[in-house]
C-alpha cells in the first residue's frame, strides 16, 4: 500500500476518533460541572435547578442533554432524584413507593428516565403518573413487575431517575426550594 492510500485511510480515521473523543470529553465535562455546581439546589434526595439561565454555557448544554423541551422556571420546576430516601441508587432490581404529596402547583407529574436520560422502555407504554391519572386512594409504586394502579414501570434499568415536574408552582414553592417538603422514595422490602 502506498503512502497516498495510507493517508486516505488514516486521515478520516484520525478525524473520526477526534470527534468521538471530543464528544466524550464534552459530556464528561457537563456531567462533572452539574454534579459539583451551585446552579442546582439539593433538598433531600431531590435536586432542582431553579433558574433555566440559558446565558450559562454549561447549564444550556446540560438542559440540551437531559431536558430537551424544558420549560422556563416561571412555568415549571423539575425535581430530579437518582437515589431513594436512604441514599441508594434507584434501580429496577427493587420496587419503590413514593410517599407524600408533590409541592403545590397547577399540575404535577412523575416520569421515569433511564441512564441515557430517555424514557424508561416498557411493554405497557406507561411513562408517567400525573394529577389526572392518579388514584388518590393508592400509593404510587415503581416496579419492573406490573401493578394494578398508580404504577410506574421501571423496565430493566440498572439505574433510573425520577423527574417530578410541578407546573405553575405556588410562590412558597419557589421561595423554599431547599426546605419545602418533597415526597420520599422508599424501597419496598419484600
Amino acid at each position: 500500500m502506498n503512502k497516498l492510500s495510507q493517508n486516505k485511510i488514516l486521515i478520516p480515521l484520525v478525524i473520526l476518533l477526534s470527534i468521538i473523543l471530543g464528544i466524550y470529553l464534552a459530556i464528561s465535562s457537563i456531567d462533572s460541572y452539574i454534579q459539583n455546581n451551585e446552579l442546582s439546589i439539593k433538598n433531600g434526595n431531590w435536586i432542582v435547578n431553579p433558574n433555566m439561565d440559558l446565558k450559562d454555557n454549561y447549564q444550556r448544554a446540560y438542559i440540551a442533554r437531559i431536558g430537551v423541551f424544558a420549560l422556563d422556571e416561571k412555568e415549571a420546576l423539575y425535581f430530579l432524584a437518582s437515589k431513594d430516601s436512604d441514599g441508594e441508587i434507584l434501580s429496577s432490581n427493587f420496587d419503590y413507593q413514593i410517599i407524600g404529596k408533590p409541592p403545590k402547583g397547577r399540575y404535577w407529574s412523575y416520569t421515569l428516565y433511564g441512564e441515557d436520560y430517555f424514557l424508561v422502555k416498557n411493554d405497557n407504554d406507561i411513562h408517567a403518573i400525573n394529577k389526572e391519572n392518579f388514584d388518590i386512594n393508592k400509593p404510587i409504586i415503581i416496579s419492573s413487575k406490573r401493578k394494578e394502579v398508580n404504577w410506574l414501570p421501571s423496565g430493566n434499568e440498572k439505574e433510573f431517575y425520577i423527574n417530578l415536574r410541578i407546573y405553575n408552582p405556588e410562590k412558597d414553592v419557589y421561595e423554599n426550594l431547599e426546605s419545602i417538603k418533597l415526597p420520599q422514595i422508599k424501597r419496598i422490602e419484600l
